[in-house]
């Protein structure tokens, strides 16, 4: 029988899969959620700078004027920590408005995501990284893929950062 191991931050998973894998350090993707909200998509907002889409916010991805297609663009898309300083930041913001737990939803950088999406480093904030629309794609394609990828994401329940 396999050994069984819990795991208590995302730091020490890392590096059992490194271990295991016997390679350089892989890259972590997290972002702390709302308990019960969608990972990857948002309840809608018919208004304002976080007015959605069909669940896609109109400030995370450069759409068209008719609101059928997303434009490539490296330097938009969802918010994700790529290092432990960066989660406690967001953990930290996200907490203080939500009247709910936070738990975190984390990838590995190299996850097999859908044709034209990458992850890309946020060229003006260390630690972050967008999910980037890398080729123009229909919005319903869109949000197709942040289904898919919501799907291969694991959760952290009941998470607390220590400052």
């Amino acid at each position: 029988m396999p050994n069984l191991n819990q795991f208590k931050t995302l730091t020490e998973l890392s590096e059992i899969i490194q271990q295991l894998r016997g390679i350089e350090k892989k890259l972590f993707l997290a972002r702390p959620v709302k308990r019960g909200e969608h990972p990857t998509l948002y309840a809608n907002a018919t208004d304002g700078k976080y007015r959605t889409v069909c669940g896609v916010r109109v400030c995370d991805y450069q759409l068209s004027t008719d609101e059928q297609w997303v434009e490539a663009n490296e330097q938009m898309g969802l918010s994700f920590s790529g290092d432990w300083q960066h989660l406690k930041g967001v953990h930290k913001m996200v907490s203080r408005y939500a009247d709910a737990p936070v738990d975190v939803f984390w990838v590995l950088g190299e996850a097999n995501l859908p044709p034209g999406m990458a992850f890309k480093p946020d060229l003006a904030k260390k630690g972050h990284y967008f999910l980037a629309v890398v080729e123009r794609m229909k919005l319903s394609t869109l949000i197709t893929n942040l289904e898919l990828i919501a799907h291969r994401m694991s959760k952290i329940e009941h998470v607390t950062l220590d400052e």
